[in-house]
């Protein structure tokens, strides 16, 4: 046998060992509600989106599942990395990418969104639980952004809703038929990541039960799963590993029912029921109130007002890259700050003219007078 004769074995084998691999991944689950989950697998690259209020531990929800320990520092627009696998002669590349402003910033949600990558898309939204008037705004400008952004890509293409169509089917399986139609899901798979659970658990009792009432049901009618989260407790990375790897690669997606606000909730997408969770608090005062999700929106913003498009100043300052020292450029910063004089001078010489020349209008004002 001539090494042309112990290529093409090596190859017939690889091609053998590949798809005996491919048929264990698919037959792991063995029931035919793992469809998704099969399609899942077999796919190469993913692409997940972590998105969120400001300072929510984007940053540190995703370093737990790449196992990375490094110093933390704000998020500038859209940041983007990268987790790779191989099993057997399949390399799986998963795409991150954090959304870093909040709610602000959602435009940029287009760069990852789109026709190639949105049907192995994925969102991973973190709230902060510590800053609760912004949380509904945050959660509700994100969804509807992504939810723009792929009807704006199914008007293009017909098939594509379909496709869609039958995913989100095969993700809200468990759901009913009374209770879909009260919900109104995200077209690609969502995880809400309620973080900051160490101060949480601080919280009084009633205001505890309240928040875990709200975020069961914001998971309920997004259709997503429903995790807490802090990156100061050792009992999170492992959930935050495997869940971010079932969307990452594959892999089995993690299985619980939590519910107890006295303890961190878990709460898959399906697994929750609107007679479970209850009504809203102080519900009595909205009965007038056009939906189930606009019921639940005034009942949250009656106990938390949203800061609704109101920026603190300080606070921008604090976020500039221009002067935060992680971002020093000198060559670019001796341009930028000429360029900045140029405009001071240029503002200067401007305001003198204008003054000048209103002088001289006053003066011959004067003189057509006399």
């Amino acid at each position: 046998m001539n090494i042309w004769d112990l290529a093409k074995q090596k190859l017939v084998e690889n091609k053998q060992r590949a798809a005996e691999l491919k048929q264990k991944l698919d037959d792991e689950n063995g029931t035919q509600s793992d469809n998704y989950l099969s399609e899942v697998r077999r796919r190469h690259e993913s692409h997940i989106i972590f998105a969120g209020n400001r300072k929510s531990g984007k940053s540190s929800f995703m370093l737990n599942f790449l196992e990375r320990k490094e110093d933390l520092k704000d998020s500038v627009g859209l940041e983007y990395t990268y987790a790779r696998r191989t099993r057997g002669n399949v390399k799986d590349i998963a795409n991150l990418w954090e959304l870093g402003g909040g709610a602000t910033v959602t435009e940029l949600l287009s760069v990852p969104i789109t026709m190639k990558n949105v049907e192995i898309c994925s969102l991973i939204l973190l709230l902060d639980m510590t800053n609760l008037d912004e949380m509904w705004i945050t959660i509700e400008k994100t969804v509807d952004s992504v939810r723009r952004l792929v009807e704006n890509l199914e008007r293009q293409d017909i098939n594509l809703q379909t496709r869609l169509a039958e995913k989100m089917r095969l993700r809200l399986e468990k759901y009913d038929d009374g209770s879909l139609k009260m919900c109104n899901p995200c077209p690609i798979p969502v995880t809400i990541v309620a973080s900051k659970y160490d101060e949480f658990q601080n919280f009084e009792s009633e205001k505890r039960r309240h928040l875990c009432q709200f975020l069961r049901f914001l998971a309920y009618s997004y259709g997503a799963n429903l995790m807490m989260f802090s990156s100061r407790m050792e009992q999170f990375p492992k959930l935050v590993k495997n869940m971010t790897s079932h969307f990452a690669f594959g892999t089995v997606c993690p299985q619980g029912y939590m519910t107890d606000h006295n303890k961190p909730m878990f709460v898959k997408c399906g697994f929750d029921s609107l007679e479970s969770i209850g009504i809203p608090p102080a519900s009595d005062n909205f009965m007038g109130a056009s939906s189930p999700f606009n019921l639940w929106r005034e009942s949250f913003i009656s106990l938390w007002p949203q800061k609704t498009g109101t920026i603190d100043i300080e606070d921008t300052k604090k976020q500039d890259p221009m002067i935060d020292p992680v971002f020093k450029e000198p060559n670019i910063d001796n341009l930028v700050e000429i360029k900045r004089k140029e405009l001071k001078n240029h503002i200067r010489s401007k305001r003198d003219r204008e003054a000048a020349e209103a002088r001289a209008a006053d003066r011959i004002a004067k003189i057509n007078v006399r």
